[in-house]
Formats: structure tokens, sequence, C-alpha cells
């Protein structure tokens, strides 16, 4: 074989498909379990999914939406598709591994859609690779990417949507309005944040169906006179395209829905819009409205918005720009901010980030903005390669450069390496999270097989013992006693992250109600008496 003809020949989407895969190879490897609470709930749940247990769950992890027992049907407060796709590699190869599959192969892949974007804004091939391999890099998210999770299907999902929207608007183009709804269903199944994507895409058609009726108006306002006969259904094709693509995912979820919980979508996640701190995530028999969050006090609120404002502006500079990269991704972003290709990801990002700081205040920081940040991931290193571009054409003009265009390949090359340097020592060095994979082992064989464990993480209890599980509530122990009593919970798991309102429990003042088995490396192991 010639090789220097089969690598002269090969296209950039092989090279990059092949490149995005073997390091996002290399951080998948490394996982040999789900490694926080999400995804273990995910794969947990993907496993039973390819058991044939349906959406069922042997877990509680939350009371928000007051379940009635074991098992409790399942993805009533997270969305269903990271679970399916889990489900899927679990049938392939049953085994964490084969979980991990579709995840490997999305995040791998995803380098493809920022050269797509970045090609789309510039057509230009070195900005275009520049933003593949930006991506390739995999910032921040690269510990979290290739395992069963959110994060890779919502920045294909996701990228890809507001791809399609900037695509429909900027070409008229009526099938893109339709995969836009496809994409947005299926970010949505992703994330229950999802459904922004369906609202931005209506929004941007308003827009645009205003500003063009307009223009036909003219100065006199007489529309009739400047042609405007289109009818108002042909008008509204767009939209229904739109709508219709998202119906057809949708549908049978909602369907689901009405038929396990009488109504379409579940309500505890809208509770989240009135926590007064996250750990009432976790609270039992209490529900959080309007009122409640008002009786908190207007300079409460206030001072929590702005601390979730930090904390977003934070997380787009740090995490979602790679801190070096945020000059260049504003630059970028400020000159193509004009171009209808751009309009949908403007609009969708100032929609996240205003959704997740006004209303849902705590769980965005923590982890929720940090999932659908991932969204624009792709986007954002496109920018970042153009901001580049402009910059270099900035210094050029003022001290001239015999050849622009090699400057600007010298400088890309270098921002990668900075790039891939910097992400690896963070993945790589970032301290893991505890592993409690032994501890949860020895626990499980120091109960019945019939055991029911109140833990702390109860998707990671369940998932490595097999054993059903419920979460501890961010409740006092009488409480505590009352949710074991309920729901069958038989042994109670403390550690040191313990709710505030069992530290005295954990610390050594058990009362009525519980007897300390063991403690285990700081771990107290307790069972819980009628």
């Amino acid at each position: 074989m010639n090789w220097r003809k089969f690598l002269r020949e090969r296209p950039d989407w092989l090279w990059l498909a092949l490149l995005g895969l073997t390091l996002q190879a290399v951080w998948a490897w490394r996982l040999p379990h789900p490694s926080y609470f999400d995804a273990y709930y995910y794969a947990s749940n993907g496993q039973r999914l390819a058991a044939g247990y349906g959406f069922t769950e042997q877990i509680i992890w939350q009371f928000l939406d007051d379940p009635q027992g074991l098992p409790t049907p399942s993805h009533t407060y997270w969305m269903p598709l990271p679970s399916l796709l889990a489900a899927v590699g679990y049938k392939l190869w049953p085994s964490f591994r084969g979980m991990q599959l579709p995840f490997w192969l999305l995040a791998g892949l995803l380098p493809l859609l920022a050269y797509g974007i970045s090609w789309r804004l510039s057509g230009t091939r070195w900005q275009a690779w520049t933003a593949a391999l930006f991506t390739a890099s995999g910032g921040f998210y690269n510990t979290f990417w290739s395992q069963p999770s959110t994060f890779a299907p919502i920045a294909w999902l996701g990228g890809g949507c507001l791809w399609a929207l900037g695509t429909a608007v900027s070409q008229h183009k009526r099938r893109h309005w339709f995969l836009a709804g496809l994409l947005a269903g299926l970010a949505h199944l992703t994330r229950a944040d999802g459904v922004l994507f369906l609202l931005v895409g209506v929004w941007v058609w308003l827009l645009g169906w205003w500003q063009k009726r307009a223009r036909r108006r003219g100065d006199d306002g007489n529309s009739a006179a400047r042609g405007d006969s289109q009818s108002p259904i042909a008008n509204c094709q767009s939209p229904l395209s739109l709508l219709l693509g998202y119906l057809l995912i949708m549908s049978p979820w909602f369907w689901h829905n009405w038929q396990v919980l009488g109504r379409p979508l579940p309500t505890s996640g809208t509770q989240t819009m009135f926590l007064t701190t996250y750990d009432d995530l976790f609270a039992y028999g209490r529900s959080f409205t309007l009122s409640s969050y008002l009786a908190w006090g207007w300079h409460n609120i206030l001072w929590s918005k702005l601390v979730a404002l930090g904390q977003a502006g934070q997380l787009f500079g740090a995490v979602a720009c790679l801190i070096f990269l945020t000059p260049l991704v504003i630059w970028g972003w400020w000159r193509l901010a004009k171009r209808p290709f751009s309009h949908p990801f403007t609009w969708y990002t100032l929609t996240l980030f205003a959704v997740m700081v006004l209303l849902f205040t705590f769980p965005a920081g923590r982890g929720s903005l940090l999932h659908s940040s991932a969204a624009i991931w792709p986007w954002l290193m496109a920018l970042a390669a153009a901001g580049l571009g402009f910059a270099v054409d900035w210094r050029t003009t003022r001290w001239p450069h015999p050849n622009p265009a090699q400057m600007k390949r010298v400088y890309a090359g270098l921002f990668v390496v900075v790039a891939l340097v910097m992400t690896t020592a963070i993945g790589w060095l970032r301290m893991p999270e505890r592993d409690y994979v032994a501890l949860f082992e020895q626990v499980a064989g120091m109960v019945p097989e019939t055991a029911v464990v109140m833990v702390g993480n109860a998707p990671g209890f369940y998932y490595h013992t097999g054993l059903s599980a419920i979460t501890i509530p961010n409740e006092p122990p009488d409480v505590l006693l009352a949710v074991a009593q309920r729901y069958g919970a038989t042994h109670l798991l403390l550690d040191k992250d313990t709710p505030l309102p069992l530290r005295d429990l954990y610390q050594g003042e058990a009362g009525a109600g519980f007897e300390l088995l063991v403690s285990l490396e700081a771990v107290n192991l307790y069972s819980l008496r009628d």
C-alpha cells in the first residue's frame, strides 16, 4: 500500500473520527465503573431495561414525587434516553464496558460536529480543524463523556439541534425545521431542560416571521401591495414541522407518563425552582411551592440569584471556554452574532443561563448547568477558532506579517497543544471521588439478601450490591425512621457527608430505633428497629 497516498487522500472526517475515538478510549478505559451519582443511576437503570424490567427501579433517591414503594417507576425526575443507550450497550456486551460503548462513540465523534459548525461559520479548513481539535481535547468534561450520563448525548443532540435551526433560519429549508424538531425531542428525552430547544426554535421562527412581515409591509404598512399572498397555513409550515418532529419523539414518553403517573410529565422537577437549599432536594414529607419560597424572604432570594449568577459566569469561562479560550470565544461570538446561522445558538445560550440562574438556582450550581452546557461546547470551540482568526487579523493590521495564513496555523497549533495538555492534566490529576466499591460490597456481606439499605449514594449501592437502596432524607432521625418504616428499610449507612440533621447520630448519639452494628472506614452501619 502507498501510505503517503493513503494519508494524503483520507478525508478530514476520517482522521478526526479516529483521533477523537482514540482520545476518548483512553478516558473510557480509566473508568472501571461509573464515577458519580447520576452515572450510577443511568447505568443501573440501563441494566434493568436490558434485563426486561422496564421503566422500574429498586431504588428511591428523592421523595419529591412521593414514591409509593419498591419497586417504583423510574425516570420520574431524570429523563430516560441515557439509560436506554446504556441498555443497548449492555445488551451487546453485558458489562460496564458495554454500557460505555454508545457514549464513547458519541464523545469520540463529537469533533465532527464542531468541524461542521466551524465550516458553516467560516468556510475555512484550518478553522474547522482547530475547532474540531479543541473539541477533541475534551475539556473539563473529559472524565464524564464516556460513561452513562447526559453529557455526550446532549452535546450531539443539543448542538445538532442548534445547527439544524441555524440552517433552517439562514437557508429557509423546511426539512431542517423538521430535523430540528426531532433533535429537540431527543434532547428533551435526554434532559428535562431539553425542552428549551423547542422553545428557542419557536422563538427564532417568530422573530424571522416578524422581520419578514415588516420588510414586506414597507414604510406604508401595505403588505398586500408588496405581494404578501402567503396563506396563514403556509406561514406556519416551519413551526408545524418543528413541532411535529418534536412530538414524534416525545409522544410515547408522554403517553408512558400518563399511564404511570396520570400526567404527561412529572412535577418533581418543577418543585426544585422553590428550593431554599440544595439539600432539600432530598427532603421528605415537605412540598416546595411559590408561597413557601417567598416566605424565605426577598433578601435571601436575591442573594441566592447573585451567587448563582457568579457561579454561572465561572462555569462559562472556566469550564465551557477552557479559561484561556474565553477571550477568543467572546471575540468570535461578537463578530459572528449577526449571522442568521448563529442566532439559535445565541438565543439558546442566553435562555439556558437565564433559566438556570433565575429559576433552577440551586440545582444549577450543583451540576445541572454543567451538564446542560455540554450542548454548547462544540459551538464554543468553533467560536474560539473563529476568534483566533480575528485576533491574528487584528494583529497583522498593526504589525504586518509576510504570511498571515501561516501565522494563523502556527497560533492554532500552539493553542491546540495548550488545550490538550491542560485538559489532560486536569482530568488525569483530578482527585477522584472516594471509591466506595469495596466498602459497599463488605456491607452487603453483613446484611441479609433481603435488606433495604438507606445510604447516601443509593444508585451506586444498588449497582455494586444488587440490594434495594433508599437515599438518606435530609430530615431528623424521627422522620428518617418514618421513611424507613414506610418503605421497608432495614439498615442505615452513614458517612462523614451525612445530612446536617443526622450529624449527632453519626457522631455517636444513637437514639431509639438505631442500633450501631459496626464502624468501617469512618462509615457507620446501623440496624433500624421498629
